[in-house]
Protein backbone atom coordinates (compact mmCIF):
# COMPACT_ATOMS: atom_id res chain seq x y z
CA UNK A 1 0.00 0.00 0.00
CA UNK A 2 1.02 3.35 -0.73
CA UNK A 3 2.46 5.29 2.48
CA UNK A 4 0.63 9.03 2.27
CA UNK A 5 0.48 9.90 5.43
CA UNK A 6 3.23 12.16 5.52
CA UNK A 7 1.48 14.35 2.12
CA UNK A 8 -0.54 17.03 3.43
CA UNK A 9 -4.22 16.79 1.69
CA UNK A 10 -5.13 19.78 -0.50
CA UNK A 11 -8.66 20.46 1.29
CA UNK A 12 -8.58 24.53 1.57
CA UNK A 13 -10.51 26.90 3.37
CA UNK A 14 -10.39 30.56 2.00
CA UNK A 15 -11.23 34.03 4.49
CA UNK A 16 -11.29 37.43 2.88
CA UNK A 17 -11.10 40.65 5.19
CA UNK A 18 -12.19 43.81 4.07
CA UNK A 19 -11.53 47.36 4.92
CA UNK A 20 -13.72 48.11 8.15
CA UNK A 21 -11.38 50.64 10.05
CA UNK A 22 -11.28 47.91 12.92
CA UNK A 23 -9.38 45.09 13.64
CA UNK A 24 -10.73 42.13 12.82
CA UNK A 25 -9.52 38.21 13.89
CA UNK A 26 -9.00 35.25 12.46
CA UNK A 27 -9.24 32.21 14.11
CA UNK A 28 -6.75 29.38 13.05
CA UNK A 29 -8.74 25.95 12.21
CA UNK A 30 -8.31 22.98 13.69
CA UNK A 31 -5.76 20.35 11.73
CA UNK A 32 -4.57 23.21 9.67
CA UNK A 33 -1.37 22.81 7.93
CA UNK A 34 -0.15 25.76 6.58
CA UNK A 35 -1.71 29.18 6.18
CA UNK A 36 -0.99 31.07 3.09
CA UNK A 37 -1.51 34.98 3.20
CA UNK A 38 -2.38 37.36 0.33
CA UNK A 39 -1.91 41.22 1.87
CA UNK A 40 -2.77 44.09 0.16
CA UNK A 41 -2.86 47.97 0.94
CA UNK A 42 -5.34 50.63 -0.37
CA UNK A 43 -4.51 52.58 -3.09
CA UNK A 44 -3.90 56.37 -3.03
CA UNK A 45 -6.99 58.74 -4.40
CA UNK A 46 -6.86 61.09 -7.39
CA UNK A 47 -5.93 65.11 -6.96
CA UNK A 48 -8.61 67.69 -7.72
CA UNK A 49 -7.09 70.90 -9.43
CA UNK A 50 -7.49 74.44 -8.61
CA UNK A 51 -10.47 75.52 -10.09
CA UNK A 52 -10.01 78.43 -12.33
CA UNK A 53 -10.85 80.02 -16.20
CA UNK A 54 -7.60 79.91 -16.92
CA UNK A 55 -5.06 76.78 -18.05
CA UNK A 56 -4.87 74.38 -15.20
CA UNK A 57 -3.22 70.56 -15.19
CA UNK A 58 -5.64 67.92 -14.44
CA UNK A 59 -5.35 66.19 -11.23
CA UNK A 60 -2.65 63.28 -11.20
CA UNK A 61 -3.84 59.94 -11.13
CA UNK A 62 -3.35 57.66 -7.51
CA UNK A 63 -0.78 55.08 -6.84
CA UNK A 64 -1.61 51.40 -6.04
CA UNK A 65 -0.87 49.92 -2.67
CA UNK A 66 1.97 47.11 -2.22
CA UNK A 67 1.33 43.26 -1.87
CA UNK A 68 3.12 40.60 0.39
CA UNK A 69 2.15 37.20 -0.41
CA UNK A 70 3.39 34.37 2.31
CA UNK A 71 3.32 30.95 3.44
CA UNK A 72 3.84 29.91 7.28
CA UNK A 73 3.46 26.13 8.52
CA UNK A 74 0.22 26.38 10.88
CA UNK A 75 1.63 25.01 14.40
CA UNK A 76 3.71 28.14 14.47
CA UNK A 77 1.26 30.50 14.66
CA UNK A 78 -1.08 31.17 17.68
CA UNK A 79 -4.84 30.36 17.47
CA UNK A 80 -5.77 34.26 16.46
CA UNK A 81 -4.04 36.82 13.98
CA UNK A 82 -5.32 40.49 14.24
CA UNK A 83 -6.33 41.65 10.84
CA UNK A 84 -6.35 45.24 9.79
CA UNK A 85 -7.03 46.17 6.09
CA UNK A 86 -5.94 49.58 4.43
CA UNK A 87 -8.53 51.72 2.96
CA UNK A 88 -8.09 53.22 -0.30
CA UNK A 89 -7.51 57.68 0.26
CA UNK A 90 -10.55 59.60 -0.75
CA UNK A 91 -10.08 61.40 -3.72
CA UNK A 92 -9.76 65.35 -4.11
CA UNK A 93 -13.28 66.84 -3.92
CA UNK A 94 -12.64 70.22 -3.68
CA UNK A 95 -10.77 73.42 -4.96
CA UNK A 96 -6.71 72.24 -5.13
CA UNK A 97 -7.17 69.11 -3.16
CA UNK A 98 -4.52 65.99 -3.68
CA UNK A 99 -5.90 62.63 -3.32
CA UNK A 100 -5.49 60.51 -0.03
CA UNK A 101 -2.99 58.37 0.60
CA UNK A 102 -4.12 54.19 0.93
CA UNK A 103 -3.90 52.72 3.84
CA UNK A 104 -1.21 50.13 4.86
CA UNK A 105 -2.81 46.76 5.88
CA UNK A 106 -1.60 44.24 8.82
CA UNK A 107 -1.57 40.79 9.71
CA UNK A 108 -0.41 40.77 13.57
CA UNK A 109 -0.14 38.72 16.73
CA UNK A 110 -1.84 41.44 18.71
CA UNK A 111 -4.20 44.66 17.80
CA UNK A 112 -1.48 46.82 17.61
CA UNK A 113 1.18 47.77 14.43
CA UNK A 114 4.04 47.69 16.00
CA UNK A 115 6.51 46.18 14.28
CA UNK A 116 7.95 43.55 16.94
CA UNK A 117 4.08 41.77 16.38
CA UNK A 118 3.82 42.34 12.86
CA UNK A 119 3.60 38.69 10.83
CA UNK A 120 3.86 41.12 7.69
CA UNK A 121 2.38 44.01 6.31
CA UNK A 122 1.63 45.35 2.78
CA UNK A 123 4.43 47.99 2.15
CA UNK A 124 6.85 50.15 3.95
CA UNK A 125 5.01 53.32 2.87
CA UNK A 126 1.87 54.06 1.84
CA UNK A 127 -0.01 54.78 -1.71
CA UNK A 128 -0.09 58.36 -2.21
CA UNK A 129 -2.45 60.53 -3.80
CA UNK A 130 -2.10 62.62 -7.00
CA UNK A 131 -1.93 65.87 -6.72
CA UNK A 132 -4.05 69.10 -7.76
CA UNK A 133 -0.84 70.20 -9.43
CA UNK A 134 -0.92 67.42 -11.72
CA UNK A 135 1.72 65.05 -10.24
CA UNK A 136 0.73 61.15 -10.46
CA UNK A 137 0.46 59.49 -6.92
CA UNK A 138 3.81 57.48 -5.75
CA UNK A 139 3.48 53.78 -5.49
CA UNK A 140 3.48 51.95 -2.08
CA UNK A 141 7.21 51.07 -1.46
CA UNK A 142 7.87 47.46 -1.08
CA UNK A 143 7.77 45.94 2.20
CA UNK A 144 10.49 45.33 4.03
CA UNK A 145 9.22 42.09 5.70
CA UNK A 146 12.60 41.01 7.72
CA UNK A 147 11.43 44.51 10.20
CA UNK A 148 8.51 42.87 10.60
CA UNK A 149 9.71 40.06 13.56
CA UNK A 150 7.56 37.22 13.44
CA UNK A 151 7.96 37.49 9.38
CA UNK A 152 10.60 35.30 9.86
CA UNK A 153 8.21 32.32 10.41
CA UNK A 154 7.28 31.75 7.02
CA UNK A 155 8.61 32.62 3.76
CA UNK A 156 7.26 36.01 2.26
CA UNK A 157 7.60 37.93 -1.30
CA UNK A 158 7.00 41.45 -1.18
CA UNK A 159 5.87 43.35 -4.24
CA UNK A 160 6.11 47.48 -4.91
CA UNK A 161 2.79 49.00 -5.78
CA UNK A 162 2.25 51.22 -8.83
CA UNK A 163 2.86 54.79 -9.53
CA UNK A 164 0.02 56.81 -10.70
CA UNK A 165 -0.47 58.65 -14.32
CA UNK A 166 0.03 62.26 -14.35
CA UNK A 167 -2.68 65.17 -15.24
CA UNK A 168 -2.66 66.59 -18.81
CA UNK A 169 -1.02 69.93 -18.56
CA UNK A 170 -2.46 73.54 -18.54
CA UNK A 171 -1.87 73.89 -22.20
CA UNK A 172 -4.99 71.57 -22.50
CA UNK A 173 -3.11 68.32 -23.12
CA UNK A 174 -4.83 64.67 -22.17
CA UNK A 175 -3.92 62.86 -18.87
CA UNK A 176 -1.65 60.03 -18.85
CA UNK A 177 -2.85 56.73 -19.61
CA UNK A 178 -0.83 53.34 -18.14
CA UNK A 179 -1.57 49.40 -18.98
CA UNK A 180 -3.44 46.95 -16.95
CA UNK A 181 -1.49 43.94 -16.00
CA UNK A 182 1.59 46.05 -17.49
CA UNK A 183 4.31 45.51 -14.58
CA UNK A 184 1.90 44.46 -11.60
CA UNK A 185 -1.73 42.69 -10.80
CA UNK A 186 -2.94 46.16 -9.90
CA UNK A 187 -2.33 49.61 -11.33
CA UNK A 188 -2.39 52.84 -10.32
CA UNK A 189 -4.94 55.96 -11.86
CA UNK A 190 -5.41 57.51 -14.67
CA UNK A 191 -4.79 60.89 -15.03
CA UNK A 192 -7.20 64.09 -15.31
CA UNK A 193 -7.30 65.58 -18.88
CA UNK A 194 -5.97 69.69 -18.23
CA UNK A 195 -7.63 72.78 -19.95
CA UNK A 196 -7.35 76.14 -20.52
CA UNK A 197 -10.04 78.68 -22.17
CA UNK A 198 -10.20 77.27 -25.24
CA UNK A 199 -9.18 73.77 -25.40
CA UNK A 200 -9.38 71.11 -22.97
CA UNK A 201 -7.86 67.44 -23.23
CA UNK A 202 -9.33 64.07 -22.37
CA UNK A 203 -8.86 62.05 -19.60
CA UNK A 204 -6.03 59.15 -18.87
CA UNK A 205 -7.32 55.30 -19.93
CA UNK A 206 -6.40 51.90 -18.07
CA UNK A 207 -5.88 50.19 -21.71
CA UNK A 208 -7.01 46.49 -21.84
CA UNK A 209 -4.62 43.45 -21.19
CA UNK A 210 -4.60 40.34 -23.77
CA UNK A 211 -6.39 38.36 -20.86
CA UNK A 212 -9.16 38.60 -17.87
CA UNK A 213 -9.22 42.42 -17.82
CA UNK A 214 -9.94 42.80 -21.73
CA UNK A 215 -12.23 46.13 -21.42
CA UNK A 216 -10.41 49.29 -21.28
CA UNK A 217 -11.39 51.96 -18.61
CA UNK A 218 -11.77 55.03 -20.43
CA UNK A 219 -11.37 58.19 -19.10
CA UNK A 220 -13.59 61.04 -20.63
CA UNK A 221 -13.12 62.04 -24.14
CA UNK A 222 -15.71 64.92 -24.31
CA UNK A 223 -15.61 68.05 -22.65
CA UNK A 224 -16.34 67.58 -18.60
CA UNK A 225 -17.40 63.92 -19.30
CA UNK A 226 -16.20 61.32 -16.03
CA UNK A 227 -13.67 58.45 -16.19
CA UNK A 228 -15.28 55.60 -15.90
CA UNK A 229 -14.48 53.02 -12.49
CA UNK A 230 -11.84 50.67 -12.54
CA UNK A 231 -12.65 46.57 -12.45
CA UNK A 232 -11.42 43.24 -11.90
CA UNK A 233 -11.66 39.47 -10.75
CA UNK A 234 -10.96 37.70 -7.27
CA UNK A 235 -9.80 34.70 -8.77
CA UNK A 236 -7.07 35.13 -10.32
CA UNK A 237 -7.07 38.09 -8.65
CA UNK A 238 -5.82 41.85 -10.59
CA UNK A 239 -7.85 44.75 -11.05
CA UNK A 240 -7.04 48.22 -12.13
CA UNK A 241 -7.07 51.60 -11.49
CA UNK A 242 -10.07 54.53 -11.90
CA UNK A 243 -9.93 56.53 -15.01
CA UNK A 244 -9.29 60.35 -15.89
CA UNK A 245 -11.53 62.89 -15.84
CA UNK A 246 -11.85 65.00 -19.07
CA UNK A 247 -10.81 68.69 -18.88
CA UNK A 248 -13.79 71.61 -19.83
CA UNK A 249 -13.10 75.36 -20.86
CA UNK A 250 -15.70 75.98 -18.07
CA UNK A 251 -18.01 74.33 -16.06
CA UNK A 252 -17.55 71.04 -14.22
CA UNK A 253 -14.93 68.99 -15.26
CA UNK A 254 -15.25 65.38 -15.20
CA UNK A 255 -14.69 62.91 -12.41
CA UNK A 256 -11.86 60.60 -11.67
CA UNK A 257 -12.87 56.98 -11.76
CA UNK A 258 -12.66 54.66 -8.21
CA UNK A 259 -10.13 52.22 -8.30
CA UNK A 260 -10.47 48.07 -7.51
CA UNK A 261 -9.20 47.18 -4.50
CA UNK A 262 -5.68 48.50 -4.02
CA UNK A 263 -5.66 50.35 -6.91
CA UNK A 264 -5.58 53.97 -7.59
CA UNK A 265 -8.34 56.65 -8.11
CA UNK A 266 -8.79 58.37 -11.33
CA UNK A 267 -7.66 62.33 -11.82
CA UNK A 268 -10.39 65.05 -12.00
CA UNK A 269 -10.20 66.90 -15.04
CA UNK A 270 -9.69 70.59 -15.06
CA UNK A 271 -12.91 72.94 -15.39
CA UNK A 272 -13.90 76.42 -13.41
CA UNK A 273 -16.81 74.57 -11.60
CA UNK A 274 -15.64 71.85 -8.60
CA UNK A 275 -16.18 67.98 -9.29
CA UNK A 276 -14.80 65.07 -7.81
CA UNK A 277 -11.79 62.96 -8.37
CA UNK A 278 -11.77 58.84 -8.05
CA UNK A 279 -11.12 57.10 -4.52
CA UNK A 280 -8.86 54.88 -4.03
CA UNK A 281 -9.57 50.94 -3.74
CA UNK A 282 -9.53 49.32 -0.52
CA UNK A 283 -7.08 46.84 0.85
CA UNK A 284 -7.79 43.15 1.01
CA UNK A 285 -6.59 40.32 3.15
CA UNK A 286 -7.27 36.81 1.70
CA UNK A 287 -6.33 34.24 4.08
CA UNK A 288 -6.17 30.28 2.87
CA UNK A 289 -5.93 27.15 5.48
CA UNK A 290 -4.42 24.12 4.05
CA UNK A 291 -5.26 20.77 5.98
Amino acid sequence: MLDTSHIASQQQSTFTFYATGNWQTFQKPRNAKFIEIFCLGGGGGGGHSTITAAGIAGGGGGGAGGIVRGIIPAFLLPDTLYIQVGKGGAGGKASATSGGSGGISYISLQNTIVEQTLVCKSSTSVAAGGTSSGTAGTAATIAVTALSAFSNLGIFTPIAGVIGSAGGTNTGTAGASQAALGTNIITGGGGGGGKTASVFGAGGNITAAPVLLTTQVSGGVTAGQDGADGYGTLVPFCGTGGAGGAGVTTGIGGKGGKGYYGCGGGGAGGGSVVTAAGDGGDGIIIITVIT
